[in-house]
Order: C-alpha cells, then structure tokens, then sequence
C-alpha cells in the first residue's frame, strides 16, 4: 500500500511539471534554444483515419518554451486534422527529437501573436503579406514540449 502511494505521488509530480505554463525542463529549454533559428520542423502526427505516422516539414517559431506552427488552407491539412483528433506529436530539427503535444489556439489575441511572430521571422511572409498573400496567416497551434532526445 506504501508503494501505491508513493508511485501516486510521484505520477502527480511528474503530471505537474508537463501541466500548464511551467518553465520547460533545462535540456529541452537548452534544446529550443538550439533550433529557434531554423526554419523548418519536421511534424510527425497519427493518421486521423489510418492511425499511421504522417509526416511533413512545416514552419516554425519558438515561443516561450514552446513551439508554434501553423496550417494554411483553413486548417484542411492532414497534419492539423490529425492533431486534432490526436494532440501527441513528434519534432524534428537540428539533431533533436521532441515529443509534444499540440493544442489549437483560437483566442484572437493568441492568433494575432502568432502570426506577427511568423511575420517576424519570415521575411518572405512578410513581404508577401504586403501584397494580400496569406503565408505566416495560418491557424496556429502551440505544441508543448514533453521530452527531448538526441537524434544525431
């Protein structure tokens, strides 16, 4: 019974450092910091239909110990769909692996934070912007990092 509660009360600890807004966990802040120059993450959910892995390089920023990304084509991508229905994702980039999980953001304050951050960071975005295109305008999602690995 002792054990029991002690594996409960770890299983809490643990649950605490992955909720909410906590600061990331040192190798995968020092990891973020890392790739946060990059241009392209490698996205890996599950099929929504097929349940298999479906992969495909995409944009992003990171963003207070998260990474954002965002889907065009109002949100009718495979990968978007898929993190829908199923939040648990795989990153690629520069050597790292990351395991996260997606969360939709439609707060317009959210939105519009996002996209200035992809304008920021991409200038062809923002320069397309100037004309009417809506590169750096998708809907953006926020995946938050649960474990980083070396992949290299």
């Amino acid at each position: 019974m002792r054990a029991l509660a002690v594996l409960l009360g770890a299983l809490c600890v643990t649950t605490a450092v992955f909720a909410g807004d906590e600061a990331p966990l040192p190798e995968v802040a020092s990891a973020l910091e890392r790739i946060k120059d990059g241009s392209n993450i490698e996205i890996t959910t599950t099929g929504r239909r097929s349940g298999k892995p479906h992969t495909r390089p995409i944009w992003y920023v990171v963003d207070d110990g998260k990474i954002l990304v965002q889907s065009g084509k109002d949100g009718k991508t495979d990968w978007y769909r898929n993190v829908k229905r199923t939040p648990a994702v795989t990153l690629k980039a520069d050597g790292y692996t990351f395991r996260a999980r997606g969360r939709l953001l439609t707060d317009p304050r959210d939105v519009e934070r996002v996209r200035a951050l992809f304008l920021d960071k991409y200038t062809s975005a923002r320069i397309l912007s100037w004309v009417g295109s809506g590169i750096g305008q998708g809907l953006p999602v926020e995946l938050t990092i649960d474990s980083v690995a070396v992949s290299r």
